[in-house]
């Protein structure tokens, strides 16, 4: 049986009814809650299991029972772990009903039915008793829930509520501890996601479009930017100071737990320079006396490479050596304003956190005043995604888009911009033209924009228009242009809405850009197949029963294609590039008749298809090609160079094979214009087959 759901069509930017299963948003949350990446995570598990066996050795020397608490317990892992080495009694706990059901049977089916008790609930809703979830008290207690943050999920609370309630004053706990790791950095590479730059042209000293300064003040978006560090270009950063220890979290009861506190650091930098954000990682000691520790430090701060990187070997070479963690990334805090420091003299700095969240201020003034957590204040941040900042304030890209609209206009053109908000469309104002129209019906996005109509002077040159009854005549127009970009977008040729939009216009008017091609290629990933990749046997546990039920719900609920930041994630090609669509944006879309595609690609070079990486190039004139897609030029079996301020389309089949250039990819397209849906299939082949 079926229902029907109502959404809107990033594509189309009408409502659209949508045929789904009735169990639709049971299968969402079951695919959702995938987190094979972590179980792919060997040397996490095999720390947890070090941590458990020094735990129950530990209790059974002392001539205890060993009666384990396992909170979170997900696939079952770590309990069947704490069985096989020989505890006493475990009682496991699942609040995600779907996944505690799997974990039963997994349980079952690997033969420890007998030794695990598995209940249904949050941690905090265990009872202790002789009618409880547990008997008596457990004396170790084992669990995972942390994220990149750290404490983000409720580690605070959950570690709190346990050592109160359910677990012995002498308990030990896996892990014991866990430590927060701040670096000051300079990098206008990884500033140019927060903060806005004026706008120029091709490098001159004249600025286009200014920001209006509360945007220059504003600490950004107050949601942690997580992010690999360990991918950020050697060049593209310079460490103010050393790694800093800034806040210690004793997990096992011996110290309470501060659900909000304040750490002040007087660090002397190591070097010269601005400060413009603090980078921040964790590590977890996994056992009582501190012998066998977890890092998620980036490379050059890790201490699995730190004798080579003395040796100066560059990161990026090392950085194959460290643990891959897509469910433990480290994170960016973006500095409210820039500051200057030197060797010569020590600087404050201040971490702040609450139950969730942590943030930082530098030589703040008001040393006895606490700082609240930041929030937006210049709309800008909660307009515009990271990666949207970091578009405008990408150089290369704005003149390209400026070059090319400048040889369409003169002083009587009239032009109309179709992007949600587009500081180019400003620019062009800017530029000598008679008017510039700007659709903009996103609110928040119309605030931000206004804001910088006004900061710039535009009002007499720009007109925003907030609804499509209101957009100017076709006599009027003289140009049509886009970057284009939708706050509604999430997939790249999402971005086609341009074209829907343009469309309600004559062919004869000229557009920018006037084409759009769909472009894939094949791609051997270091890494980023695991998040979908099945575990099967996981450190000697038969796990096939959670691969069947997550696979089974992302079929039902999971698009072919996701969006991600490839280059976060190291990949080499297999293939050339391929086109999958070519589209001339200057034909009216809703007159064309459905679009079927089908070609091949053969493979060029031996490796592992675990991926297809799909992306849109923007055709802005016959010379000038704007891409969201690689910034280099390709070379099978060459690692690929993305673009950082776009997210790519992924495709990530659910096995993955090796193959050589005996194999082809088949690529199956289908576009139907009057819907505005995209359908990708994709099928390896064999010569032969």
């Amino acid at each position: 049986m079926s229902i029907f759901t109502q959404n809107i069509n990033p594509i189309t930017g009408t409502q659209t009814w949508e045929e789904r299963d009735t169990d639709y948003d049971y299968y969402q949350e079951i695919a959702r809650s995938a987190f094979a990446d972590m179980l792919h995570d060997h040397e996490r598990n095999v720390k947890y299991y070090l941590g458990l066996k020094a735990a129950i050795e530990k209790k059974h020397k002392a001539g205890q029972e060993a009666n384990v608490l396992d909170i979170g317990t997900g696939t079952g892992l770590l309990s069947m772990m704490a069985a096989q080495l020989g505890a006493d009694s475990i009682v496991a706990c699942e609040t995600f009903k779907p996944i505690a059901e799997c974990a039963k049977k997994i349980i079952e089916k690997n033969g420890f039915g007998d030794k695990i008790k598995l209940i249904y609930k949050r941690s905090t809703k265990l009872t202790v008793g002789k009618d409880g979830d547990l008997l008596k008290r457990a004396n170790i207690l084992v669990t995972e829930v942390f994220d990149t943050e750290l404490i983000g999920e409720g580690a605070l609370s959950t570690f709190q509520h346990a050592q109160d309630i359910l677990l012995e004053k002498d308990c030990i706990v896996i892990p014991s501890s866990g430590t927060i790791y701040a670096q000051v950095v300079e990098s206008t590479f990884v500033k140019r996601w927060n903060r806005v730059d004026p706008l120029k042209h091709n490098n001159s000293e004249t600025t286009l479009i200014e920001a209006p300064d509360v945007t220059q003040s504003c600490s950004g978006a107050s949601s942690v930017h997580d992010i690999q560090l360990s991918q950020l270009p050697q060049n593209s950063f310079t460490a103010l100071t050393e790694p800093l220890p800034m806040f210690a979290f004793d997990w096992t009861g011996r110290i309470s737990l501060k659900l909000n506190d304040k750490v002040v650091l007087s660090v002397k930098p190591i070097v010269g320079g601005t400060a413009h954000a603090i980078f921040i990682w964790w590590d977890l000691d996994m056992d009582m006396d501190g012998q066998i520790k977890l890092s998620c430090a980036p490379v050059w701060a890790h201490p699995d490479v730190q004798t080579k990187l003395k040796n100066d070997i560059k990161y990026e070479k090392l950085a194959d050596q460290i643990p891959w963690r897509d469910h433990w990334m480290q994170a960016v805090y973006y500095l409210p304003n820039d500051y200057y420091v030197t060797p010569e003299k020590e600087i404050s700095l201040t971490g702040y956190h609450d139950e969730y969240s942590f943030w930082f201020s530098l030589n703040n003034t008001s040393k006895n005043e606490n700082l609240k957590r930041p929030i937006c204040e210049c709309y800008t941040h909660l307009a515009l995604s990271r990666t949207r900042i970091g578009q405008w304030n990408d150089e290369k890209r704005n003149n390209k888009f400026l070059e090319a609209i400048s040889k369409k206009i003169n002083p009587d053109s009239v032009c109309l911009c179709f992007t949600d908000t587009s500081l180019l469309g400003l620019s062009i104002a800017k530029m000598g033209v008679k008017k510039v129209y700007l659709y903009e019906i996103n609110s928040l996005s119309c605030k931000t924009i206004k804001m910088y109509v006004k900061k710039n002077n535009l009002a007499d040159k720009v007109t925003i228009v907030d609804s499509a009854d209101k957009l100017p005549s076709n006599d009027e127009v003289t140009l049509i242009f886009g970057e284009p970009y939708f706050v509604s977008s999430i997939l790249p040729w999402d971005n086609l809405h341009f074209w829907y939009l343009a469309s309600k216009y004559p062919q004869s008017i000229s557009r920018v850009p006037y084409r759009a091609v769909i472009k894939g290629i094949v791609v051997d990933f270091k890494d980023l197949h695991k998040i979908r990749a099945p575990l099967g046997i996981c450190e000697g546990f038969d796990l096939t029963i959670f691969d069947d039920l997550v696979q089974s719900s992302s079929a039902k609920a999971d698009s072919p294609v996701e969006a991600q930041p490839l280059w976060e994630y190291p990949g080499t090609a297999l293939s050339l590039p391929f086109t999958i669509a070519d589209f001339n944006l200057n034909e009216n879309v809703q007159q064309l008749s459905r679009i079927d595609v089908n070609c091949s690609t053969p493979i060029v070079t031996n490796g592992t298809y675990n991926g297809i990486a799909i992306w849109l190039d923007w055709h802005l004139d016959e010379d000038t090609v704007v891409s969201s897609g690689p910034t280099e030029d390709i070379f099978p079996g060459k690692r690929i160079s993305w673009d950082p301020y776009t997210r790519q389309g992924v495709h990530l089949p659910p096995n993955t094979e090796k193959v050589t250039n005996e194999n082809t990819l088949e690529t199956f397209f289908k576009f139907n214009p009057q819907e505005g849906t995209l359908r990708f299939n994709f099928k390896m082949i064999k010569k032969g087959e």
